[in-house]
């Protein structure tokens, strides 16, 4: 046993050869000098086959690529030239250069496998995407017709119920009404899944102008104050906390949402209270949720609303899905209408920028609360 040569010095060419990953000394005019076994590997060639060529004989962009590969001390990914191969190889490069030697240091990981599948990925995604996009500019273009033709069922089941066709017995009337409801029901429903569609489709059309802010909210209270007296149910609201009325936002979106959080409110509960707050916001909120760098100014260049249902519970399967248009739990029997109101507020609000959570417990009940700015400019 040569027990002396363990202890005997690499040579400069082992080293060379134990890299990990292919190397090439080029010379500055773009002529390969030397190159490692891993990098003739990469090639399958001998030393004697490629020492001596230009780089850009094996390598995509050649100097022009060494050149911004060492000026911009950045890795690029380049298709490289593999001796009788059948298929594309694609190297990862690297390269810096010895001013003293006069000399470029080339480095090349062989990335063919990940680089083809992340563009097979990313072309399906682009195939998915422009399939998606013709669809949802489909459905909304076809949307008037089809609720076109639901305004005809609710409008003549709703004559026939008045006895503009004669009059019905009982139970005739009962399943007019049923017809009615139902029609009412999916109108409602459909209306908002078309709504998401043209939200996806960037096809809405927002209407940006100054309003004010308490008007607002108090014409909402005082049209749904009579439906929960009907129903029974304590209805409560406190805009005393904000200080700013003046408002620049588009006025219909910000009325939908919150009038659509009320219907599901009224879908969803039969006894209870339901409470409706705004105010401007306390910084430390605002920094605790990352808004924007206005924190610095001062609360009041945002509005805080708080929704509150004592008797209505999202459990917590329901809860990481609210705000996701296409998942469904089959467990959950609750109206369609109730999801597509969040999946619809969180993207009106992000829209705004600004944020929506809501929170959800058996003896607590559901808060919703949402932040956007009282100016969008």
């Amino acid at each position: 046993m040569d027990l002396l040569g363990l202890f005997k010095r690499p040579q400069k060419e082992d080293l060379f050869n134990k890299f990990p990953d292919g190397v090439l000394i080029v010379s500055l005019e773009g002529k390969i000098l030397d190159a490692n076994s891993k990098a003739l590997e990469m090639f399958r060639v001998s030393k004697s086959q490629i020492v001596g060529e230009f780089f850009s004989a094996f390598v995509d962009g050649g100097s022009n690529l060494l050149n911004k590969l060492v000026l911009q001390k950045c890795v690029m990914v380049s298709k490289a030239r593999v001796k009788d191969a059948q298929d594309d190889y694609y190297f990862e490069i690297s390269a810096s250069r010895d001013s003293l030697v006069q000399k470029v240091y080339v480095t090349l990981r062989n990335v063919t496998n990940s680089y083809k599948m992340q563009n097979m990925v990313n072309g399906q995604y682009e195939i998915a995407k422009n399939i998606i996009d013709e669809k949802n500019n489909y459905l909304v273009s076809i949307s008037g017709e089809i609720l076109s033709s639901l305004a005809t069922i609710d409008g003549f089941s709703r004559a026939l119920s008045d006895g503009v066709g004669g009059v019905l017995v009982d139970k005739q009337m009962k399943y007019v009404n049923i017809i009615n409801k139902n029609a009412k029901d999916l109108t409602y429903d459909l209306e908002k899944l078309f709504t998401i569609f043209r939200l996806e489709s960037n096809l809405y059309q927002y209407d940006f102008r100054n309003f004010d802010l308490v008007n607002l909210l108090n014409a909402i209270v005082k049209q749904y104050a009579p439906v929960f007296a009907r129903k029974k149910i304590i209805f409560e609201s406190n805009f005393s906390a904000i200080a700013t009325r003046g408002c620049f936002l588009d006025q219909g979106v910000l009325e939908y949402v919150i009038k659509s959080i009320l219907d599901a409110f009224i879908e969803n509960v039969q006894i209870g209270r339901v409470a409706l707050s705004a105010g401007n916001p306390p910084i430390a909120f605002l920094e605790k949720h990352d808004f924007d760098a206005k924190v610095s100014k001062d609360s009041n260049s945002y509005v805080l609303f708080e929704m509150k249902a004592s008797e209505l519970f999202f459990d917590e399967d329901e809860l990481q899905t609210l705000f996701e248009p296409y998942c469904t739990l089959n467990k959950n029997k609750r109206p369609l209408s109730t999801k597509l109101t969040f999946v619809l507020a969180k993207k009106f609000i992000k829209y705004f920028k600004g944020d929506i959570w809501v929170y959800s417990k058996p003896a607590f009940g559901t808060m919703v609360t949402f932040v956007v700015p009282l100016d969008r400019k």
